[in-house]
């Protein structure tokens, strides 16, 4: 198995509470921002039927045939994206601000189609629990003030 360097802590690093506390207290902000949401009603929940470990976007759906509009990602208020994985209590939260930077680096061309013989299909992306994980960490779609 090859070593992730990015996962060890740094040999040079130095122990620095006064560094370590700041970092603390941002987690702690982030979560008591997810809380207050939670309480002012700004967040959306999706959950995985199937249980596979992939996470489904929905950004567009097609009522009654009509015709695409935007729905789903595309059109929410909310400020944070739960998921689902299993119901008793196994989920993930991500702001909906940075999965829309993680959706807008995807090809166009992955969009899928969903319940496409029902009467509401709906278009978006399958992400697989891989792309699920780096949705998560990677640096490269945190926000530009991080």
């Amino acid at each position: 198995m090859a070593k992730e360097s990015r996962w060890d802590f740094p040999v040079e690093r130095r122990y620095n509470f006064s560094d370590d506390l700041k970092f603390g207290k941002l987690g702690e902000a982030i979560t008591q921002d997810f809380l207050d949401s939670i309480v002012n009603g700004s967040f959306e929940v999706k959950t995985d039927r199937y249980r596979n470990g992939r996470m489904v976007v929905e950004t567009e759906q097609n009522p009654r045939k009509t015709g695409w509009i935007p729905s789903g990602l595309s059109v929410t208020q909310a400020k944070w994206w739960m998921y689902v994985y299993a119901l008793d209590g196994s989920f993930i939260v991500v702001s909906v601000d940075r999965l829309k930077r993680y959706i807008s680096t995807l090809d166009k061309k992955r969009l899928k189609v969903f319940a496409g013989s029902s009467t509401n299909p709906a278009r978006g992306y399958l992400l697989l629990p891989d792309e699920v994980m780096a949705l998560l960490i990677e640096p490269a779609f945190d926000a530009d003030d991080q």
